[in-house]
């Protein structure tokens, strides 16, 4: 059954393929909307994390932002396939990339940490590290059954990045620094172990390992950030270095403050066009536990 499903699978992202990507993600975006409709759980989830972060705008524009996040979903799905099996030639035409020359040299001194959202078309944004040329290790959740994880791993491998599974613990990290690669991981997502860090002015659960691991060997931590242009399938892509916090010697605190300032980044992205990102993720699942408030709690106390 595994060897039927993955050929089948293959089969249709071929098929996806030799639709015009415009298509494709206009066809996803549509399913996305139909999605909105027919699936309560997440549009629920949804307009909840809306308000909570934009109360002053009106209930018709939550709505609609959280239609169009997942009509993004659907557009990025439908992508996949053009992400995962087109040329590299094809993929370096459609995004523009700013601040590569500095995240080069930074990557030649010591390594880094790259940290990125679900934000714009997130698998490309992570296929387009190698495809630029740098060496690096993409940290990312394992899929349950076993071939889709054959699959998907193989593909996103395809320009020499190194997929570093969750299960696979922490002990190739000691040999990052040294093989001056670049460590990715997206760090929007509620960690059940993480720490409370203000996120678009609320906490949010948050891994802190790249923020922890970058000041304990001295590496710098750079935002990766892909801004889809309009509709189609053209992007933006931007390396920012993250400034570090005044260092108080209190390792968790430090983290965090590090971890704070990546966030700091990415909040005027997501204002900018909010439909971009995942709102139909539990990110503030730590308040909606706890039923608290960030005006209730001190930064950095529980």
């Amino acid at each position: 059954m595994d060897t039927l499903l993955a050929t089948l699978t293959r089969g249709l992202f071929w098929f996806i393929r030799l639709i015009p990507v415009r298509l494709a993600g206009a066809i996803g975006a549509g399913l996305g909307r139909i999605a909105f409709y027919c699936d309560a759980r997440h549009r629920s989830i949804s307009i909840r994390n809306l308000t909570r972060i934009y109360p002053q705008k009106s209930r018709a524009w939550r709505r609609r932002i959280a239609r169009e996040s997942l009509a993004e979903l659907g557009r990025n799905i439908m992508e996949i396939p053009h992400v995962y099996l087109r040329p590299k030639s094809f993929l370096l035409s459609r995004v523009n990339v700013q601040g590569n020359q500095k995240f080069s040299e930074a990557l030649e001194k010591t390594g880094l940490f790259g940290v990125a959202m679900h934000h714009g078309n997130w698998e490309l944004g992570s296929l387009m590290v190698s495809a630029l040329g740098h060496s690096c290790d993409l940290m990312y959740r394992p899929l349950r059954g076993a071939w889709q994880e054959t699959f998907l791993r193989q593909l996103r491998q395809r320009f020499g990045a190194r997929m570093r599974s969750r299960r696979d613990g922490l002990r190739w990290l000691g040999r990052v620094k040294s093989a001056k690669a670049c460590v990715g991981v997206l760090i929007d997502q509620h960690m059940g172990e993480g720490v409370p860090v203000p996120f678009m002015g609320h906490l949010a659960n948050t891994v802190n390992l790249p923020a922890k691991l970058a000041l304990r060997h001295g590496m710098p931590m750079y935002a990766i950030t892909l801004e889809r242009m309009g509709r189609g399938f053209h992007f933006n892509m931007a390396f920012r270095n993250i400034p570090q916090p005044e260092i108080t010697g209190i390792a968790e605190l430090d983290a965090r403050q590090f971890m704070q300032q990546a966030h700091h980044l990415f909040e005027p992205i997501i204002d900018k066009r909010p439909e971009m990102w995942l709102w139909s993720h539990q990110r503030w699942k730590l308040l909606e536990e706890h039923n608290k408030d960030i005006t209730e709690v001190v930064y950095g106390t529980p």
